[in-house]
């Protein structure tokens, strides 16, 4: 199998890997051209070892053809999947922006905050894509600023659906690796259940949490430790950090992040 670290210059299918984005959970992500179409597109490269797995490639499958389903404005779109040299891979829409992890990055090292108009309209726009989503039974499992793109005019898209459900077979577990991240993940989630729809609603929250205020509601030295914060502690209040937020952006926080799924 073939190191999908450093595949910059090859050929995968009909697609021509022209530069390394990053690292995205258990995959690689790549900028790549396909001839056939004259586009660019970007192409998530599933680490080798995961494919050893029994059923890992049926269930990369079954998910990549449940992600390539989704037709809608806010999601980002899949356009084919394929296994190339044991490596399984999804092509996706290229989408020349940041993330809404970067624009939060940017504000805080100025001392700034999204303006909570912004911050409304983002958080939104990502809540019309959950519950689209929702509405097909797909659920998200990770949903944070990393997952959202910024793109042209304002677009807000969510992406990397499907990658958690992927990532659930013992080689993952084994690992040691969490399916979420810690900073946005539900209490059911955090004792380490799988969690349904309603924890995306709870990360969802974290994230208006976030963008309203310039924090995260809670914050630990280690990932147990913050998990162990969203499942025991009560919610700081939004409005002790920023006094002006209006109570009804508060009280909508308040019930996304309720301890319980069934609150």
């Amino acid at each position: 199998m073939t190191d999908p670290t450093n595949l910059v210059g090859q050929t995968i299918g009909r697609y021509r890997l022209l530069e390394h984005l990053g690292q995205g959970g258990m995959a690689e992500v790549y900028k790549a051209y396909q001839p056939s179409l004259d586009r660019h597109v970007a192409i998530k490269v599933m680490h080798a070892f995961l494919a050893r797995e029994p059923d890992f490639l049926g269930r990369f499958e079954r998910e990549a053809k449940n992600v390539a389903a989704l037709q809608h404005p806010n999601i980002i779109q899949v356009f084919d999947f394929d296994v190339h040299h044991g490596m399984p891979y999804m092509v996706m829409e290229y989408v020349e922006a940041g993330t809404l992890k970067n624009q939060l990055e940017k504000l805080a090292a100025g001392r700034q905050r999204m303006p909570l108009t912004e911050a409304v309209r983002v958080v939104r726009e990502v809540g019309r894509a959950l519950a689209y989503a929702h509405q097909r039974s797909m659920i998200h499992r990770d949903v944070k600023p990393a997952n959202v793109l910024m793109g042209a005019g304002g677009r807000v898209i969510l992406s990397d659906f499907g990658i958690a459900k992927i990532l659930t077979g013992p080689s993952f577990t084994m690992s040691g690796a969490t399916v979420g991240t810690p900073a946005y993940m539900s209490p059911e989630q955090s004792l380490g259940r799988p969690g349904d729809h309603r924890s995306d609603i709870y990360a969802l929250g974290v994230m208006l949490y976030q963008v309203a205020t310039g924090q995260l509601p809670y914050e630990a030295d280690t990932p147990l430790a913050v998990m162990l914060k969203h499942v025991n502690e009560p919610l700081p209040l939004p409005r002790t950090f920023q006094p002006d937020l209006p109570e009804g952006i508060e009280r909508i926080i308040l019930k996304s992040m309720a301890k319980s799924a069934d609150d």
